[in-house]
């Protein structure tokens, strides 16, 4: 009974005990999460899941076998600076790891993130987003890694801390502008304004399909000209924008057509509805409609609405309408009218 109870204070025994306790644990999940979660995991629709479980088995591992290597560590009859250095150098690989586990997480969020974002950005700019990403993220923890361990081994940072600070003003200020459109273009993409492929108008009056939005500028492909318009995405972000792809693509048009005075208005209602149901873009739901609108100088306008159900083909049914509407009208006797004066001479 002595004996065991020797045993039993002895630190050795206490520091070994320990030590394999915590490695059986380690062992224990370790087994758990490759065997059991993963196998589970593979059973779910998504790859989320098993990418997590693949990647954090092993830090976990040798996480539980750290921890149970510096509570082993205290039991042992070492001097104290020999135990703290032992200490210090486990918290160090902790730290190494725990760094490594939060990267990879903000990593998988911003990926996952991106990856639902692809219609906004495209597969190229999300490919070279989710990079460019990763490496302003593990650059950021690195630095964030070396200030930990050098303030654990008792490094005065502050001097340190206090440059990147300074440092990080000076480029701020320097590069405003640029860090503007940066953070512009990252809300863009956040909100979801609009997609590549969308038909957008500005307020500044130019109308175009985004053919690709950065994190600087986002470009736009006129209709009018059919020349490229570079935005910065600070400006779009402080503007009001049009977005004719959302919520639908279809497109509402209204055309103003002038009749002769004296034209029959039913016959005119009645024969500009029949251009509309002849063409195949326009939508039967919702119909189109005609509305008698003014008396004008020279002419009886009228305004037809409709909706198209490709806005990128706005300008050829528009063209469809108008030729067609000209037949019609001409064919049933109806005029269309140009700006005329009447001039009066009074004779002396």
């Amino acid at each position: 009974m002595e004996l065991v109870r020797s045993v039993l204070i002895n630190p050795y025994f206490k520091a070994a005990f320990t030590f394999i306790i915590f490695f059986a644990g380690a062992k224990l999940i370790y087994r758990l999460i490759t065997y059991t979660a993963i196998r589970w995991a593979r059973k779910t629709p998504t790859r989320l899941d098993d990418i997590i479980l693949s990647r954090i088995n092993a830090p976990v591992y040798y996480l539980i076998l750290l921890a149970g290597t510096a509570i082993a560590i205290n039991f042992l009859p070492l001097p104290v600076l020999v135990k703290g250095v032992l200490s210090r150098i486990i918290v160090s690989i902790i730290l190494i790891i725990s760094c490594y586990l939060v990267a990879f997480f903000l990593n998988l969020f911003i990926k996952t993130y991106l990856s639902k974002a692809k219609d906004v950005i495209g597969t190229i700019r999300q490919k070279d987003l989710i990079a460019l990403s990763r490496k302003l993220l593990n650059f950021v923890m690195l630095i964030l890694l070396v200030i930990f361990i050098l303030a654990l081994w008792g490094v005065r940072v502050t001097a340190l801390v206090a440059s990147l600070g300074i440092a990080g003003i000076v480029i701020g200020l320097a590069l405003q502008t640029t860090l503007a459109n940066i953070f512009g273009g990252i809300a863009l993409i956040i909100d979801g304004s609009f997609k590549i492929g969308d038909f957008i108008e500005l307020e500044t009056g130019e109308a175009g399909e985004i053919i690709d939005v950065g994190l600087r500028s986002t470009r736009i492909k006129s209709f009018d000209e059919g020349n490229e318009i570079i935005v910065p995405n600070s400006s779009l972000m402080n503007s009001k924008i049009i977005n004719y792809g959302r919520p639908e693509i279809c497109l509402k048009r209204r055309i103003k057509i002038g009749v002769a005075y004296g034209s029959d208005i039913s016959k005119v209602k009645q024969t500009l509805l029949k251009c509309a149901e002849e063409i195949e873009e326009i939508l039967k739901d919702p119909a189109p409609q005609v509305y008698f609108t003014e008396m004008a100088d020279f002419s009886l306008n009228f305004e037809v609405v409709f909706w198209i159900n490709d806005y990128k083909r706005r300008l050829e049914v528009q063209d469809k309408f108008i030729s067609l509407s000209y037949e019609k009208l001409q064919a049933q006797g109806i005029q269309i009218p140009f700006p005329t004066r009447t001039i009066y001479l009074e004779k002396r």
